[in-house]
């Protein structure tokens, strides 16, 4: 990827179009599989998904995206209002360290924040030790352990929360 820096990508809605690409994204980077079907329903029937990817710009360009960011703003269990819960997120590795999943992140938390969520929540690995300090960079603060969350392999997750 020589030649592209963190201008040379955008964030953009999520399309169809991109979900074959999201879904590779999806199964390289070992998360919960929604698959094909699960982000195309997402896409089609959830009024206030937060669907997202990070597209390159020509002419570096050589994937059709780089990462992608998929969450949803739902009523709160725990709070009066809504919250954004944010699921999946992922970078191409060649893609990773520049900046894509921080501005991924940032887009969605705009993005709940204007569909009315005043707290956003997401699940990462005990030992995703990258991805906690770029949540913790974000505001984010781990709140609860979830013991056994991940199953392949089998790991705790932490909860983490940050206010909007």
């Amino acid at each position: 990827m020589e030649g592209l820096s963190n201008a040379s990508f955008y964030i953009a809605p999520m399309l169809e179009s991109d979900l074959a690409a999201v879904v590779e994204l999806e199964r390289l980077a070992g998360l919960s599989c929604w698959g094909y079907e699960g982000y195309k329903a997402e896409l089609r029937h959830s009024p206030l998904a937060v669907m997202l990817v990070a597209r390159g710009q020509a002419p570096f360009a050589t994937r059709p995206i780089y990462g992608f960011l998929a969450g949803r703003v739902q009523l709160s269990a725990r709070h009066d209002g809504r919250e954004l819960h944010i699921s999946n997120v992922a970078v191409y590795p060649e893609a990773r360290r520049r900046g894509l999943g921080r501005r991924l992140l940032q887009e969605a938390l705009y993005t709940g924040r204007l569909y009315g969520a005043t707290t956003a929540f997401l699940e990462v690995r005990q030992s995703n030790h990258a991805a906690q300090a770029l949540y913790a960079s974000l505001g984010f603060a781990a709140i609860a352990r979830k013991r056994g969350f991940y199953s392949d392999p089998p790991e705790d997750g932490l909860l983490m929360e940050i206010a909007l």
